[in-house]
């Protein structure tokens, strides 16, 4: 990618401490935001499309009355856009409010952990569509030649993940 295609590069933020010594996201952007004052300034219309977050989900406690526990461990690593110029990005419906929402649905996802019947059905396209996110999340990045240590990580963790 140029830099015309992409635009200019005014922020950059690579995680890369272990997922569980993290600050929480809204901290973390608190924290970023004293260093870097536009981080909270710019408007999702300013950004380039091709401005992203990727979101690391796991399970923080377990949920009371559950059968199979290796079942709900799974994790999960979206590729969310930034722009409301992207493709797929839709105003939130059915909400007031007096700020303007956009919602930001993932284009790209890895997962790990993620067994069994309650996330992959044999008798539908679940893991074709997993698979498809797989390879979307690693072509995103190639694509933009960027390093993302938590991909490798998720990566790393999936065998017998299907």
């Amino acid at each position: 990618m140029t830099t015309d295609q992409c635009g200019y590069l005014c922020f950059q933020y690579n995680e890369t401490t272990s997922p569980y010594d993290r600050l929480p996201f809204k901290e973390k952007i608190s924290e970023l935001s004293k260093q870097y004052s536009g981080l909270v300034d710019l408007h999702s219309k300013d950004l380039s499309p091709y401005s992203w977050m990727a979101i690391a989900w796991y399970p923080v406690y377990q949920v009371p009355g559950a059968t199979n526990v290796k079942e709900l461990s799974a994790c999960f690593l979206t590729y969310h856009p930034l722009s409301s110029l992207s493709l797929g990005s839709e105003k939130v419906e059915g909400k007031r409010s007096t700020v303007e929402e956009i919602c930001l649905p993932p284009f790209a996802m890895v997962t790990y952990k993620m067994f069994g019947k309650l996330w992959t059905s044999p008798e539908t396209l679940d893991s074709d569509i997993v698979i498809c996110q797989q390879n979307a999340a690693s072509y995103w990045l190639k694509q933009l030649q960027f390093h993302h240590h938590d991909f490798d990580f998720f990566m790393s963790r999936q065998f017998g993940n299907y």
